[in-house]
């Protein structure tokens, strides 16, 4: 059994984002599972409420490595246009949190020097998908200097790559190509990542 997780919290993303998603992973996700909503506005069976209410925005992801057993994560601004089996298809890709590589579109579209992108604690890695098996460690390790952390980066991107090293944070980038952001330049793929372009995405508008 698979547990796909989104995250819904404060008034971004309503509540048809996650009905789309819901639809999306029941229909390209043949593999047995359950789906859940995280969120501060519990209101359907399969929502769960969150646990640390005092937590904002994306940082309540981290929470999720709390659960341990075979995850998966999508947020709210994912689209899934086909079979998405190939995800969970190999248990041992469970053991170590898998995040995506962004540097492609990092790169892209920073257009800055090594020195500005250290200074400003920016991130190779995005956590729009993720799969994971048993990261709570890496969560234990964030809430034992939270306020720190929530003072340094902007979110748990951040945290995760830029302190991977001296908080030993382990995990692993996904290695498909079936995985794309809109800012690749991309249009179309079996998941499509539209971080930052929600209102093109709103389901009333597709």
């Amino acid at each position: 059994m698979i547990d796909v997780y989104c995250v819904k919290v404060g008034d971004k993303y309503d509540r048809s984002f996650v009905e789309k998603l819901k639809d999306g992973v029941s229909k390209h996700l043949k593999t047995k599972h359950n789906f859940h909503c995280y969120t501060d506005r519990p209101e359907k069976e399969y929502d769960q409420p969150v646990q640390y209410p005092y937590l904002k925005g994306v940082w309540h992801k981290l929470a999720l490595f709390e659960k341990v057993g075979k995850n998966l994560f999508f947020d709210l601004d994912v689209e899934i246009n086909g079979d998405i089996d190939f995800l969970v298809w190999n248990h041992e890709d469970f053991k170590k949190l898998h995040v995506i590589d962004s540097t492609n579109w990092v790169s892209n579209s920073m257009g800055q020097s090594e020195m500005k992108f250290a200074t400003r604690n920016n991130t190779f890695i995005n956590s729009s998908v993720m799969r994971w098996e048993d990261s709570y460690s890496i969560f234990e390790k964030f809430m034992e200097k939270r306020d720190l952390y929530l003072r340094l980066y902007e979110g748990i991107d951040r945290f995760i790559y830029n302190e991977r090293e001296r908080l030993g944070l382990k995990y692993k980038t996904f290695t498909t190509n079936k995985i794309s952001s809109w800012q690749e330049d991309v249009t179309k793929n079996t998941i499509m990542i539209y971080n930052g372009k929600y209102n093109d995405i709103r389901p009333e508008n597709n």
